[in-house]
């Protein structure tokens, strides 16, 4: 006798739901993948600035959105989630810091899901949570300490959860599904403000499942006089007596109840909202400028389509345009074809299409007549960054659609799709998506402060704002190495400011000991659009060095270049006293960068630069003056040159000027051959006149490894 041992039933749930799996885990890994890419920019700065404070403190600063343009609900969920990563010690971990968004964007997909399955069937659901798993611009905002991905988030939970109330058997159930809908839509609007249109969406989908629901049961058995029961004679021979296929409401329950529970829910939802829409109303009346209502329509929605897709793939501009027509034949299939005869009792056959066109199309109705008063409606990607899931469903739904039609067109065109998005995801972790590389400014800096003990630095970041993403990223720099200093002015400068407003804070400085000085810029517009900071220092102090990460400009000045006695060096000086020319001694030399790749790809690409530092002396009266070169060389030639700049110090104050015995600093950096060999290169120093012909003796003061 043969036993058949029966097959556990988690095993048996696995194997049913392993499309399902597998595409969490997608969207999983494409959203985890190379968490700290990115440094922090402004941006998510801000975000970090206000978790750390109170959850009182957020609340009274950022609800009248006047501080911030955007409400409490994201920063008070941060500021818990940082608070639990500080018991394991990882509050000042990027990779843990983003975590939070990557898993609210697969609990996206997971929404999304079980969404569509329950409107469209599980095969569209499978394609569109598959699509939304790899959309670029849902995995960009979901690796972002920003509200926009958890808004939408909460919107497509918000719609499930809507779905849910009104498919529930059970009045507790419902009532459940009811609180979570008030509880998601609550988040999302108090997160994100643009969440509000969203809103006539849900209250017209539950007025659309209402009137499904009464046609449902007219076309079943028709209505008992003044009575909205249901009377049922017998049952249907295609599927279960007691279900309704298009509303998925049991027949023998009223839909005027359900009706009435949804109203109230979404009426405690805008009672909620209510005070802060005031707070926004008031706040944003006076702001912004007045557009015209549709301007640019197709426009406006070409680019929105693009946003949701391919985004901004690094592809010819034709292939772009292809990829997008590609969606939109898709999404304007996935909204007006109907499902074959045969497949109307298994799916809710035109209710899917009204749910997509509410929640497609009425946030892009209301932002369109919005642009009579705000041309900036549609200015940014993440505006509408929550139709994105809504979209790629209906793409997901016309391929499907077009499947039952023609087998083949499912597979092909759903695969197609999918392929697309997922060719056009690598761009996320290139530099060309950096935007603000504050990570790379700090450790520049603090590389620069750590290996020289003897100059103290100190930060000037003129705009107030700014200071934030940068001292994020120098935490790890000790306190007596460099003594940051954020410069607290946040008006607008003008050309009279400099010796009024940037002097004194510089100037002492300079009486505390600082020789270093770190001009550190970005977002200047409207702050200070004529380098007033810049000009000053500039006409003031020589420079040593300029680096630009993506979006800053980091530009090195030496408050103090003459010294008495060589300071203290740091671990890579060679100490040479050599004379390069009649009464100039090279006293030592410090090669800054003792390693690096031939390119760059995050301070000034696409060559590296190596920074060398030079401590000259004047044993007597000099005669003419004379500029380094500074060259890498090899078997070969010369790798890599010196960098000529008009304020170094050697211009601004030349040899001929300075007084015996003085110990000067100078600085300059050696720009490389991108296409240097990896090997050990030595950095070579010699002396030229004013017409720029070497003169003296050349001497080695380092090697650098090229990596």
């Amino acid at each position: 006798m043969t036993t058949i041992t029966p097959t556990p039933g988690h095993l048996l749930w696995l194997r049913r739901h392993l499309p399902e799996v597998l595409i969490l885990a997608l969207a999983a890994v494409t959203r985890f993948w190379r968490l700290d890419y990115h440094s922090f920019w402004y941006d998510e700065a801000v975000s970090l600035d206000w978790a750390e404070d109170g959850p009182a403190f957020i609340w009274q600063n950022t609800f009248p959105l006047i501080k911030d343009k955007h409400p409490p609900g994201y920063y008070l969920l941060y500021h818990y989630w940082q608070n639990l990563l500080e018991f394991f010690g990882l509050a000042q971990n990027d990779v843990a810091l983003r975590t939070l968004g990557a898993l609210l964007g697969v609990l996206t997909v997971l929404a999304l899901l079980l969404l569509a399955r329950r409107l469209s069937g599980r095969g569209t659901a499978r394609l569109a949570a598959t699509l939304v798993a790899l959309a670029p611009v849902l995995v960009w905002y979901s690796q972002e300490l920003r509200m926009f991905q958890p808004a939408t988030t909460g919107l497509v939970w918000g719609a499930y959860c809507l779905l849910r109330g009104w498919q529930g058997e059970q009045r507790w159930a419902r009532l459940g599904w009811w609180v979570g809908m008030i509880a998601a839509f609550t988040f999302a609007l108090y997160s994100y403000l643009f969440s509000a249109l969203l809103l006539p969406a849900a209250g017209l989908s539950l007025i659309a499942l209402w009137v499904s629901a009464r046609v449902e049961r007219m076309r079943v058995g028709g209505w008992r006089s003044g009575s909205a029961a249901l009377q049922v004679s017998r049952p249907s021979a295609t599927r279960p007596p007691t279900q309704s296929p298009i509303s998925n409401l049991p027949i023998s329950q009223s839909p005027n109840l359900r009706l009435l529970e949804g109203a109230l829910a979404l009426a405690v939802t805008g009672l909620l909202f209510l005070p802060l829409a005031r707070n926004a109303w008031l706040v944003n009346t006076d702001e912004g400028t007045p557009g015209q209502a549709f301007m640019n329509f197709w426009g406006n929605l070409q680019r929105q389509l693009q946003i949701f897709t391919v985004w901004r793939a690094p592809w010819p501009e034709a292939w772009v345009m292809a990829a997008v027509a590609f969606f939109a034949v898709l999404v304007v299939i996935g909204l007006l074809l109907p499902w074959p005869q045969r497949l109307r009792q298994s799916v809710h056959a035109g209710l899917d299409q009204v749910w997509l066109l509410l929640w497609i199309g009425a946030p892009l109705l209301i932002g369109n007549l919005l642009l009579a008063t705000s041309d900036t409606v549609f200015k940014e990607d993440r505006y509408f960054l929550f139709l994105a899931p809504f979209v790629l469903w209906a793409a997901a739904r016309g391929s499907v659609a077009l499947g039952a039609w023609w087998r083949p067109a499912a597979w092909g065109l759903g695969g197609a799709a999918a392929v697309l998005l997922a060719a056009a995801l690598p761009v996320l972790w290139s530099p060309v998506m950096l935007r603000e590389d504050w990570r790379a400014a700090a450790q520049y800096i603090a590389g620069y402060q750590q290996a020289s003990p003897g100059l103290p630095g100190a930060i000037f970041s003129h705009a107030d704002y700014t200071h934030k993403a940068l001292k994020w990223y120098l935490r790890p720099l000790a306190d007596e190495t460099m003594a940051p200093l954020y410069f607290p002015y946040s008006g607008v400068l003008t050309a009279d400011d400099g010796e009024s407003i940037v002097a004194p804070p510089v100037r002492g400085l300079e009486a505390e000991g600082a020789t270093t000085l770190w001009l550190v810029q970005s977002h200047l517009e409207g702050i200070d659009d004529a380098r007033v900071v810049q000009n000053w220092l500039s006409a003031h102090y020589p420079v040593i060095t300029e680096q630009f990460p993506t979006g800053i400009q980091v530009t090195g000045y030496a408050l103090q270049h003459r010294f008495d006695a060589l300071p203290t060096l740091g671990p890579h000086a060679v100490h040479l006293d050599a004379e390069l020319a009649p009464n100039l001694r090279l006293l030592a030399c410090e090669v800054m960068t003792p390693a690096t790749p031939a390119t760059d790809t995050r301070l000034h690409p696409p060559s590296s630069w190596v920074h060398v530092r030079l401590w000259w002396q004047a044993t007597s009266a000099i005669d003419q003056d004379y500029f380094p070169s500074v060259q890498m060389v090899g078997p070969e030639g010369v790798w890599g040159e010196r960098l000529d700049r008009d304020g170094e110090v050697l211009r601004r104050d030349p040899p001929t000027q300075w007084p015996v015995g003085v110990i000067v600093r100078d600085e300059v950096d050696v720009n490389l051959n991108p296409v240097t060999p990896p090997g050990v290169y030595p950095i070579v120093v010699g002396l030229r006149d004013a017409a720029g012909v070497d003169v003296g003796n050349k001497v080695e003061c380092g090697r650098v490894v090229i990596e």
